[in-house]
């Protein structure tokens, strides 16, 4: 979502379209236990900010063929 806001910043329009393409899941090099610092343990993250300044549109539903 930082990136998605700094792109914004910039003056990218980013759709909603934009952000379902795009996983923020790695795909590559998974390790199935992962790898952990435990040096970080103790650090608070920042506070989580869920708002994005993107329309998303609402697909209408199609009816079902009978």
């Amino acid at each position: 979502m930082d990136v998605v806001r700094e792109l914004q910043a910039e003056g990218w329009q980013i759709t909603g379209e934009d952000l379902a393409a795009i996983s923020p899941y790695l795909t590559d090099h998974i390790m199935r236990f992962g790898t952990y610092t435990t040096t970080e343990l103790t650090v608070r993250p920042d506070a989580f900010d869920p708002h994005l300044d993107v329309e998303f549109d609402v697909e209408e539903q199609q009816p079902a063929a009978a």
